[in-house]
């Protein structure tokens, strides 16, 4: 990777000691060459040029504002490079002091840089085709816009209307009065079932149902729709000469794409891909931007990388884990043992991905490795206090909004991310041991942040920063826009006293393992960092964590059955014993459903003193017993002892029953039991022939 650094200082008003910035960033491999300009967007452009084709850069990195991105593409686009653009002007010159500033610009370049090496090592993301078709249905009153929404649509696309108020009549559409009753299926092949009193399609605007209706409602604007007065007394009915009305009548709309208007209509919302929410007209005529976009055939991105031969949803028809689930999206669906990732569906949040303790999911164009190398080089900045902070993409413009304003703020050092939903706990508590004092998750209320489903993120991030007594209210969440953030963060930051261990030596740990193997290796990281073996247990926990144990009055045959059910190597077997390990344990429950002694009983539990415990414990031992034949050890001694009084109570069941010539005694049977399989049918045979008087067997 050949990379070109161009700094603008925007004519002096940055404040920023960019000569200290160019001098830090010639250490960096892979950088080609450093500028520094006064006003790139004006003199710097025939730089840039020379040094694409002198130096043979195959990215630049523009390092000041934002403002002239579109001239820069334009510039660049011939040479069929990559660009990246980072806003030092509103992110940490205009809104912290000099020393601030800098140190900020400096970690955020770093960290930029090896985003755009890492990025430019990922493979293309996969594509598949969706034929979506030019069918659209849009939902909503004509008061909220609805009517000229969908006429505005008209013009390229075959629209249906969907409403309860219309007040002129539109030949260019396909109206219909009713309210959505059900939606099922996916962009391109929607069925939207409605409920509807008129079909208008019949209705010839004759007037004799209102005549008729004693309850006067029924109402004529541009068609006849009944009111909440309608007691359903059926003499409309009776009259009308087309059967044009029948009460609660089910119709399915076919349609490639959904548009909705606030909740007219019954309308109770989706977050499916091809289905799009508005709650007004402005916004309503903004969405229409993206119906027409996904008209016909398009490419709809692959976003997660899936492993799911190592899933521990289920097996042998049992079912297992869920932490998945649900999907904001409804992506991922149970189908028996398994899950099933509809990629169409899939919008590429990354919630999956953080709520998955084994990393099953990644997304394909934003995988960890790429978040921990941009936490490590922003938490390099030589800022007094450090403080992580993981915004939804959504909130760059909020930043620069408040860097346009000169708000100041703490010297945060943002991580931008396609949605805060992909942050998982490890990536919080790996900032804490990469030396941060701090960490903020700003998300979005109304945006593609689902706060409901981080919260436990964060709550379990402060209970291990608490259980390791580095403070219990180190992580915030946030959601709110601009000046309510700023004052909250600012707030957080004056309560935040340094991190015990921010300076302590780094442990090292391999960022590229599953998250459950790195949150493991954080904990023990953090117990010898403080020297604290932590005592916190929650019982009951929500959290993916269970203690396995074999009941009192339970016999283990070691049959293997749970351990080959184990998809996470909690339990292991060890010639005759079995292991468990609680850390590696994400309460999926599979070995006690697979047990056939049922003996296994699963408690869920977040005990901290034991994830820093890398020993597990013996969950059970057994005397083996050896081949009466060869002796080889070959059967457990409960094992050998459960099937004795299995056999036994068949022979009582059967008392009575005639004995066929040469069959075994019950006796004889669990006599047999003490060879192996490979020499016991050899000796059942002799025994049977020799019961039957023939000689020379054996």
């Amino acid at each position: 990777m050949r990379l070109g650094i161009f700094l603008c200082a925007c004519n002096g008003t940055i404040d920023i000691d960019f000569k200290n910035v160019k001098r830090s960033l010639k250490k960096n491999k892979g950088v080609e060459i450093v500028e520094l300009h006064d006003q790139l967007c004006q003199a710097g452009l025939d730089y840039i040029i020379d040094d694409l084709r002198r130096l043979e850069l195959d990215g630049i990195l523009i390092a000041g504002c934002s403002e002239k991105k579109r001239r820069f593409e334009r510039v660049t686009a011939g040479f069929g490079r990559d660009i990246f653009f980072l806003n030092i002007r509103e992110h940490c010159g205009w809104v912290h002091g000099r020393k601030e500033a800098t140190e900020k610009a400096k970690a955020m370049i770093k960290a930029a840089i090896s985003y755009i090496t890492i990025k430019t090592t990922l493979p293309e993301p996969k594509k598949t085709v969706v034929d979506v078709g030019y069918d659209v249905l849009v939902i909503g009153e004509e008061g909220r816009g609805a009517v000229n929404v969908a006429k505005s649509l008209s013009n390229l696309a075959n629209v249906h209307l969907l409403t309860n108020d219309i007040q002129e009549w539109c030949d260019e559409l396909e109206i219909h009065i009713g309210e959505v009753k059900g939606i099922s299926g996916d962009i391109g092949g929607f069925e939207v079932e409605i409920e509807r009193n008129i079909d208008v399609a019949k209705c010839i605007s004759c007037g004799l149902c209102a005549d008729a209706c004693p309850k006067n409602a029924l109402r004529y604007d541009a068609v006849y729709t009944i009111e909440a007065g309608c007691d359903e007394c059926g003499d409309c009915i009776d009259v009308c000469p087309t059967g044009a009305i029948e009460f609660h009548n089910r119709e399915v709309i076919h349609t490639g794409q959904i548009l909705a208007i606030a909740e007219g209509c019954g309308w109770n919302g989706s977050t499916r891909f091809g289905i799009y929410t508005a709650a007004d007209y402005e916004e309503a005529m903004r969405k229409a931007v993206d119906v027409i976009t996904n008209l016909g055939e398009i490419e709809h991105t692959k976003f997660l990388d899936l492993d799911l031969e190592r899933c521990a949803s289920g097996k042998s028809e049992l079912i297992g884990c869920e932490s998945c689930l649900p999907c904001p999206y409804d992506a991922i669906t149970r189908e028996g043992a398994k899950m099933v990732f509809n990629e169409v569906r899939c919008q590429g949040c990354g919630l999956c991905c953080a709520l998955c303790p084994l990393s099953v999911p990644q997304l394909e164009e934003y995988p960890n490795h790429l978040i921990y190398a941009q936490i490590e080089n922003l938490l390099s900045a030589d800022l007094t206090q450090k403080i992580l902070l993981f915004a939804s993409s959504e909130r760059i413009e909020d930043l620069n909004v408040i860097g346009r304003k000169k708000l100041k703020y703490p010297a945060v050092l943002p991580l931008f991310v396609p949605s805060i939903d992909l942050v998982s706990e490890t990536h919080i508590l790996s900032a804490f041991e990469l030396g941060a004092d701090g960490v903020v998750l700003w998300g979005c209320e109304n945006g593609n942040s689902h706060l409901e489903q981080i919260e436990p993120t964060v709550k379990f991030a402060n209970m291990a920063l608490s259980a390791f007594n580095l403070g219990a209210e180190r992580v915030l969440l946030v959601s709110d826009t601009l000046g309510d953030a700023v004052n909250k963060m600012a707030n957080f930051a004056n309560d935040l006293n340094p991190s015990p261990i921010r300076n302590k030596k780094r442990e090292t740990i391999d960022f590229g393992k599953t998250k459950r193997d790195v949150l493991l290796e954080l904990m023990r990281s953090f117990s010898v960092k403080t020297n604290v073996h932590p005592t916190l247990i929650e019982k009951n926990t929500q959290f993916p964590f269970a203690d396995v144990s074999i009941g009192s009055n339970s016999v283990c045959t070691m049959c293997n059955a749970c351990v080959n059910m184990c998809r996470t190597n909690a339990l292991s077997k060890e010639e005759n014993t079995i292991d468990f390990v609680y850390g590696r344990c994400i309460a999926c429950g599979l070995c006690a459903q697979a047990c056939p002694e049922e003996a296994i009983i699963i408690e869920k539990v977040l005990d901290f003193s034991r994830l820093v415990e890398k020993e597990g414990k013996k969950l059970v031992e057994s005397v083996f017993i050896a081949c009466a034949g060869c002796g080889k050890l070959f059967m457990s001694r409960s094992a050998f002892e459960r099937i004795s009084e299995l056999l036994k109570e068949n022979e009582g069941e059967d008392e009575g029953k005639v004995v066929g010539e040469g069959e075994l005694s019950i006796d004889e049977k669990i006599e047999l039991l003490r060879y192996c399989e490979d020499c016991r049918a050899s000796k059942a045979v002799e025994w049977t022939y020799r019961k039957m008087g023939v000689e020379g067997v054996g």
